[in-house]
């Protein structure tokens, strides 16, 4: 089944920029393609850095998941199973140059930058969320550069205007 991804919200580009920022993203992205993969095989095949590519595929819904039967999981007990949503990207955007400069910028942060903004923030926003505006303003970055950067990070999401903390995985999909 052939679906498109279609992209014309600017700060969604973030998310293809990033899905296939690192050889083993592009390789577990293209293994996931192919069929249901469990959560284990990836574990096993690409380790830590595998399964952190898995969360940013389900986070940016990019990747759908389901569960295993005890039976068909891991010493008895279910495991997710993930498969590409997508197998076409449709991009048709238009925004002003200073915009996606802050996109490209986001997007292209080197991984010890990018971490310790995002750990400023985390700890700003606390367990019960900030509205955006009032990170935006305390971290002097637009709202646009914010937006790409809850985008690129797993450890947030948008609950309507506020930012909040992205609830932990369960602690069965990184045991395997």
């Amino acid at each position: 089944m052939i679906r498109t991804k279609v992209i014309n919200d600017s700060t969604d580009l973030v998310t293809i920029i990033r899905a296939f920022d690192s050889p083993i993203k592009k390789e577990v992205f293209t293994e996931i393609s192919r069929d249901w993969t469990p959560s284990s095989m990836i574990l096993t095949k690409f380790g830590d850095e595998g399964h952190d590519a898995l969360e940013f595929f389900e986070k940016m819904k990019l990747a759908e998941t389901k569960w295993t039967t005890p039976e068909e999981g891991v010493n008895g007990k279910p495991q997710k199973m993930y498969r590409s949503f997508y197998s076409l990207f449709s991009i048709n955007i238009s925004c002003p140059v200073n915009e996606i400069s802050e996109i490209f910028n986001i997007s292209s942060l080197d991984n010890s930058s990018f971490e310790h903004l995002e750990e400023k923030i985390y700890d700003f926003i606390g367990d019960t969320g900030t509205f955006a505006n009032k990170v935006s303003e305390n971290f002097h970055i637009s709202n646009t550069a914010l937006k790409a950067l809850v985008k690129r990070s797993n450890r947030f999401h948008y609950t309507g205007l506020k930012i909040s903390r992205t609830p932990l995985f369960e602690a069965t999909t990184k045991a395997f």
